[in-house]
């Protein structure tokens, strides 16, 4: 089997995850390294004495709450809405004070960018099992002001298992789009040949969050490549008022390296400052 090479662009924020069980515990979409700074997700997430839900509750913290990793406690995972997930030792700062304790690593955002004191966060809200060969996680996204306060969320869902082993996220700027002040991408990635890398886009105008269109990768090195680009207003060949969607599929030949068929289609999304319409 050829290896699978994602295609993505302006990679940023790698983050490392939930277990699938509770006796199979990595965590790829977590960033849990020590040391780093993670955000609340949560609508309120509670820091306890002990990495268990019979801990005192030591503090209680909401959407966009910075703590800071000190060591993952994979002795005494707990298993809520479908997702199973360690323990984090941590440690901040509240009222002058250092709190130290420990939180339930799906309450932590997957990723968070801030712009202009609204912070972007997105966390996993649940995990369905449908079958032993398909799951699906359910993902929001919000918009939380300086004062914790969520201004506004989306919710969609994304397949799980080996198609979502890693995620990353990237703020892009406004792009020439009407009434948007700035655009938030994430995608999904699996981890074997031929699995999809899946973008989501959103537009931020200051009070909502709007759903832009979205794309995929594919890519199986040495065999076949299906690629989507969008193209906003303000990039090279955009178009004002218009998100241009250029989709190439590519079949390899024996060698490898030698396009032996190429197909390329465009779609075409009229922006009205509010919504995205495929013409």
């Amino acid at each position: 089997m050829k290896y699978i090479f994602l295609t993505s662009l302006l990679l940023v924020a790698m983050a490392p995850a939930i277990a699938q069980t509770a006796d199979r515990l990595d965590f790829p979409l977590w960033q849990l390294e020590q040391g780093t700074s993670l955000s609340v997700y949560a609508d309120k997430a509670y820091i306890r004495s002990t990495p268990s839900v019979k801990g005192t509750i030591v503090d209680s913290l909401l959407p966009g709450s910075k703590v800071v990793a000190d060591s993952v406690m994979t002795a005494s995972p707990l298993t809520m809405k479908g997702l199973t997930a360690a323990w984090l030792k941590t440690h901040y700062t509240a009222g002058g004070k250092e709190v130290k304790g420990y939180i339930w690593v799906g309450l932590l955002s997957l990723g968070t960018f801030t712009k202009d004191d609204v912070s972007f966060v997105y966390g996993l809200e649940k995990r369905t099992v449908v079958s032993e060969k398909e799951e699906s996680l359910t993902v929001r996204v919000k918009a939380v002001d300086k004062d914790h306060r969520i201004l506004d969320m989306k919710e969609w869902t994304v397949s799980g298992g080996e198609n979502a082993r890693s995620t990353e996220s990237k703020l892009l700027g406004e792009m020439g789009l009407d009434s948007v002040k700035e655009i938030f991408r994430l995608n999904f990635s699996g981890d074997a040949c031929g699995l999809p890398t899946d973008y989501y886009y959103f537009g931020w105008n200051g009070s909502k969050l709007l759903t832009l269109p979205g794309k995929t990768n594919i890519v199986d090195a040495g065999a076949f490549a299906y690629t989507e680009t969008l193209i906003f207003p303000k990039e090279v060949n955009g178009q004002p008022g218009k998100i241009l969607k250029l989709k190439v599929s590519e079949q390899y030949g024996e060698d490898g390296e030698t396009v032996e068929s190429k197909k390329v289609e465009r779609e075409i999304y009229t922006w009205d400052g509010s919504k995205a319409t495929k013409q």
